[in-house]
């Protein structure tokens, strides 16, 4: 009589590319039942490999030993097509966070092409953008060093996704006062979103608004203020909201601050033309 087809355990754990201690855990905790011949050595046969099978199709469906066990204990029509419904759902809702991820890549890199090529322009432009939505991280003035902190605090109280790399920063500056390093003060942190429909959003308000976009550090602001108000005195225009400054290149994407790029914007509407 034909002897029952078998492998041993170090034939089996290179057959599905893991460790013989990995077969021998799934053992003792009783996913497979592997015979032990009279060497005492294991042998895995037939049923085995179909338990198997079964349990590295699973773990690669990310479901647990525990769940795996389970399904194992009562292997039904019902519990199959349960088994697929539920894996169903988690790639869908993978595919959509994925989709979220994309879209606000894409956003980012939208943002930072525009501020390259209004930078190469190197002059104040005014542009008419939609509403656009930011959280507010801090009324109250901060540090350059404690901002990290608060924004992450800031975004966990409002259950977002803690990416810095990918989002943009934003400070509604008062011109008329100078920070120690000659910067202007930040009177607010914020921290501009992909979509006016997060949570805890609030919209900047669509307009005209004077921007400029630069590189470097911080301390150049002031600089392209005084050229933007020169702008709008050639121009007639008068400020119609606050002065924000979004940093779209900061820190998190490079050491050098040269290559830091912000844009300077502020809403304006039409002035009174002297006629003298």
């Amino acid at each position: 009589m034909e002897r029952e087809f078998s492998l041993n355990i170090k034939q089996t754990a290179g057959l599905y590319g893991v460790s013989a201690d990995t077969l021998r855990y799934y053992e003792a905790i009783g996913l497979v039942a592997p015979k032990h011949g009279a060497n005492a050595y294991r042998e895995y046969r037939k049923d085995d490999f179909g338990r198997l099978n079964i349990i590295m199709s699973m773990l690669n469906m990310n479901y647990t030993l525990s769940e795996i066990s389970s399904f194992l204990d009562n292997h039904s029509l019902e519990t199959s097509f349960e088994l697929f419904s539920n894996e169903l759902d988690s790639i869908d809702a993978a595919i959509a966070k994925l989709s979220q991820r994309r879209r606000k890549i894409e956003h980012c890199m939208q943002n930072i092409s525009m501020s390259l090529r209004a930078r190469e322009e190197k002059q104040s432009r005014v542009v008419h953008k939609g509403p656009r939505g930011y959280v507010i991280v801090s009324e109250d003035e901060l540090s350059g060093d404690i901002i990290p902190y608060a924004t992450i605090k800031r975004m966990k109280e409002l259950g977002m996704e803690i990416d810095s790399i990918h989002t943009v920063p934003c400070f509604i500056l008062d011109p008329s006062r100078r920070s120690a390093d000659g910067c202007l003060v930040a009177e607010k942190t914020l921290l501009s979103l992909e979509s006016i429909d997060d949570k805890g959003c609030e919209i900047f308000p669509e307009g005209d608004y004077l921007c400029r976009t630069t590189t470097g550090p911080a301390e150049i602001t002031p600089t392209i203020w005084r050229e933007m108000n020169e702008f709008m005195d050639q121009n007639h225009l008068i400020a119609a909201g606050p002065l924000l400054e979004f940093w779209y290149v900061s820190e998190y994407i490079s050491d050098n601050q040269d290559e830091y790029l912000h844009t300077l914007e502020i809403m304006v509407e039409p002035g009174e033309i002297d006629q003298r």
